[in-house]
């Protein structure tokens, strides 16, 4: 997914009805929430190839010579394909308030400490996605999925794992009648270097997923009620979300096919 520069507030096309919400909306989403924090810096930049592709399409009707010339001067454009954001720029994206404050935020800033699987500091994550849940959507279902696993710096002892399953289906429906999308991040961080928090890896992408939830829980309940008014629940494919939070995806040595994915796999 790529996006031009705009030095113009973005108008960010989503169909929360539809359940179309786009990978647009997310990545805007999560360079807003990380320009508000210390990390903003990481992501001050664009991608333009997708101007680039449709320019390409553009010069495809134009003769053969022609369009050889323009993707000649194409391909040379695509070495200068990022360009820098102003603060401006940043700062006139949809903003989701103070959710994402790196201090305060009542969605990231609880997310922001260590929480290397197995210890307190998972549980209070773990325990932060759950009151959140019961508290502002109640209407999601939460289910967790448990496992153990030893790891190459436990001495043996069995670690911990527990995935959180946040699902809201269409009203009356039965399991295996509904499609779900489904998000995921993992929320532990890296046992190495100490104190590591992982505020990218992955501590802002679960916040994102915890205020998506929160922007479509509305929107789902008035479609829901609203095909149930008109009787047209039955004639179109049931689809619910699906949000899952994974544990232990991090290698707690050196990432190895055993080191790695242990409540994620």
């Amino acid at each position: 997914m790529t996006a031009g520069r705009t030095d113009q507030p973005s108008h960010i096309a989503t169909s929360l009805l539809g359940l179309e919400t786009t990978s647009s909306y997310l990545l805007l989403t999560y360079l807003r929430a990380l320009h508000s924090s210390t990390y903003g810096f990481l992501f001050r930049k664009y991608d333009t190839t997708s101007c680039a592709i449709l320019t390409t399409i553009a010069y495809c009707t134009m003769p053969t010579f022609q369009s050889l010339l323009g993707l000649l001067a194409l391909l040379l454009s695509l070495a200068s394909a990022y360009s820098t954001l102003s603060d401006d720029t940043l700062k006139g994206l949809p903003s989701p308030g103070d959710d994402f404050n790196v201090h305060h935020g009542a969605l990231l800033s609880p997310i922001l400490r260590t929480r290397v699987s197995g210890t307190p500091g998972s549980t209070a994550v773990l325990n932060h996605f759950v009151d959140f849940f019961r508290t502002h959507l109640p209407k999601w279902t939460l289910e967790f999925q448990n496992s153990s696993s030893t790891t190459p710096t436990s001495n043996g002892k069995e670690i911990p794992f527990v995935n959180l399953i946040a699902t809201r289906d269409p009203p009356g429906t039965q399991v295996g009648e509904v499609g779900r999308l489904a998000l995921v991040a993992h929320y532990d961080s890296k046992i190495t270097p100490a104190g590591f928090i992982g505020a990218t890896d992955s501590a802002a992408p679960c916040a994102m997923l915890m205020h998506t939830a929160r922007s479509i829980d509305e929107a789902l309940t008035k479609k829901w009620e609203a095909m149930a008014a008109d009787g047209t629940e039955e004639l179109e494919e049931q689809k619910g979300v699906q949000i899952i939070f994974l544990d232990g995806e991090e290698a707690f040595l050196s990432w190895t096919d055993t080191d790695s994915l242990y409540g994620a796999r």
